[in-house]
Formats: C-alpha cells, structure tokens, sequence
C-alpha cells in the first residue's frame, strides 16, 4: 500500500453527534456529493436541517492531487473557513461547513492512526507521536519546543514513559530550587523536567552533563531564540528533540480539548462558536483556549447553550487565513455579523434585556437588534 498522502475529510462536528472524534474518510477520485439525499455513514447529514438535499460537491484530480468544492446552490451555503463559497480549491487544514456539519480537509496516508497513548488525529501530532514513540531506555536527553502558551504535560509523560518506566518525575517548574535540590533528583534516578525559561544555564548544563538521570527539557519557543544547540552533529546536545505541535495545526482536536476543558456538564456550543473557535488564531496556544473554556462555564453558566458573544470581547479584531494576509478570500473576522436564535437568547439572559448593550456587542444598530428580536419572535415569548 503506498504511503503518499491522499485527501481526506476529518468530521469535526455533525448535529446528530456533536463533537466527532473518529477515522477520516478518504475522498476518492472523481466527485462526491455532499446532502442529505445522497449522504452515508458519517456523511448523511441525520438530523442537519439545514443541509440541502444535494447541497455542495467534492471533486478530486490525482496526478498531483487536487480538491475542489462547490456548492450546488444549497439553501444555507456552503462555507470554507467561514466565508460563503462558489467554487474553490482546497488546501491541507481548510475548514468546511455545510449546516451545522464541519470537517477539516487533510493530506493523509492512512484514515486512522495506530492506537496510542498520545491522543490527537491532525497530522503534526502524528509526527510528534512518532518521533516520541522512537524514544527508548537509552536515550538520556530530551529536547521539547513548542510555541508561548502551549502545555507540555502530556507530551513530557510520554517521553517519562517510554525511557524511564520504573523512575519518578522530578519537575522543576520555578527558579528557587538549589543545585543541592538537583543533584538529589538526579541520583534517585528521577526523571529530571527543567523549563529553561525557569531554569538558569548554570544549572542546565550541570543536568546535562550528569550520566545518571534522564532529563527532559522543554522550550516554550524555537531552541535557536534560546541559543540551544539542537543539531550540532560533533557534540549534539539532546539524543531527541519533540517539537509540539501549535494548536491552529490541530483544528480537528480542538473541540475534545475544549471539552475536555470545559466539563462534561457543561451546555452545547452554538455552531457559531464552535466555527469561530475553529478559525480563530489562537496565539496563546492551549493557555488560552483554557482560559476561554473557563470565560464560557463561568459567562454561560445558566444558559441553554454557549454563544459565541460569550468570549467576543477576547476574540474580536483577530484575524487568520489559510494563505497569506493579502487574500482577502481567506481572511476571517471574527465577530459574527448576524447572530442565530440561540445566540440572541443567550445576549438577552447576560444583558438582562439590554438592547442598547446587545447593539454595542454586535456592533449594530439598536434598530437592527429589535428587527432579529422581533423576527425570532423572542418578544413574543416576553424575552
């Protein structure tokens, strides 16, 4: 079987299943139809009332590989990266949504990873997962980078796993403990996590010179913006260097991460939030996403569903694409022009029936936000 990656659709999202956290599917050769009429298994749309019958088609060229989609003159839509589409090409990572259905288009070889204790379906995590799983008992030195704000716990437990099973783990996550402190660690045959942004190059190189314990590093930043040497091959530094991958290059793992973040418990996601949540740029990396679950539970506490206008203030004015900022197809404005029926309800429980505040949110007229109260019948209902 050939290795070469192949086009795939990722389910991210579907209304009759919520948060999709299975196989991709490998789009074949020629075209696919995308709606309720012609739609199987995680493609049928159950449920999606706002899926037209044959809605929007996939058409794929091998030779080299090439994906198109164009919407059939559906009812609702078709939506790529958030904006209404005609006809586009796609490329790895774009986000598709048709009604309350989104998938991440991937450049695959294979629709389901190996089982793993490293969790995570988009490619980059897949390198990462593999690169860890090289890891063994003779490796001492481990470098793990990421960018500012992603989290390394789950990433440095792997690593702890595979090469120091019997051992403990000794953290080093501030920059008061002594030397004394490292080299007890360091002969209890720990494995020894020094933060270099907490840890000074002192007491790093004394880690690293030591032939008992394994240690692992980790960076919140390129190795060279620290002056680590990663590659030098007469005296490498570290027998393995981990990059963690940024969370905008997992968009088909952030809604588990953000449940997970958020509770069990916790109300639905509006497909308005979760679509903006999805093409956000996300520059604290997990950190943020964590402290946007934490504004949601504690913002949406009460509500019947979690609407984007919850966290407006901390995503508006943030802007991502797919390709570079002068195209303007691509470019995404994260505040919502027009709010759903769930959202509107969920603006007038925070403002307490404030439409003076909901216009200042939306950055509408007052004008306009009693139109939408009145054409969702919320006056009726004495919202």
């Amino acid at each position: 079987m050939s290795n070469t990656p192949r086009p795939h659709l990722v389910p991210v999202y579907t209304a009759a299943r919520g948060i999709v956290e299975g196989p991709s599917i490998r789009l074949s050769e020629g075209s696919t139809t995308l709606g309720r009429e012609d739609g199987t298994g995680v493609l049928s749309f159950d449920g999606d009332t706002l899926v037209s019958r044959r809605h929007a088609r996939i058409a794929v060229n091998s030779d080299p590989w090439r994906v198109t989609v164009e919407d059939l003159q559906s009812k609702n839509g078709t939506f790529v990266n958030g904006r209404p589409i005609e006809t586009l090409g796609l490329v790895d990572g774009d986000l598709i949504r048709l009604g309350q259905s989104i998938f991440v288009v991937r450049w695959r070889s294979r629709a389901e990873d190996p089982a793993s204790d490293i969790g995570g379906r988009a490619p980059m995590q897949g390198r990462m997962r593999a690169e860890i799983e090289r890891i063994d008992p003779h490796v001492r030195r481990v470098l793990m980078y990421g960018s500012e704000g992603c989290v390394f716990d789950d990433a440095v437990a792997a690593v702890h796993r595979r090469f120091n099973p019997e051992g403990r783990l000794w953290v080093c996550d501030d920059a008061t403990f002594s030397q004394t402190e490292l080299d007890e660690a360091l002969h209890r045959s720990n494995t020894v996590v020094l933060h270099l942004s907490n840890t000074s190059s002192g007491m790093l190189a004394h880690a690293l010179k030591s032939p008992m314990a394994p240690v692992i590093v980790t960076i919140p930043a390129r190795p060279s913006e620290w002056g680590v040497t990663v590659d030098d091959a007469a005296a490498p530094m570290f027998d393995r260097t981990v990059r963690i991958p940024r969370l905008t290059e997992r968009r088909e793992d952030l809604l588990g991460l953000l449940q997970a973040a958020l509770g069990e418990d916790s109300p639905p996601l509006t497909i308005d939030l979760i679509e903006t949540l999805l093409i956000y740029g996300w520059p604290g990396d997990v950190t943020e996403l964590i402290e946007v679950a934490s504004e949601l539970r504690i913002r949406g506490a009460g509500l019947d569903a979690l609407v984007t206008e919850l966290v407006t203030p901390r995503l508006r004015g943030r802007r991502t694409g797919r390709l570079p900022p002068e195209d303007p197809q691509t470019e995404v404005d994260m505040r919502r022009p027009l709010p759903s029926k769930p959202d509107l309800e969920g603006l007038l429980t925070i403002h307490q029936g404030n439409v003076d505040a909901i216009a200042s949110v939306l950055g509408r007229s007052r004008m306009q936000v009693l139109a939408w109260v009145c054409h969702y019948g919320l006056d009726e209902e004495g919202s």
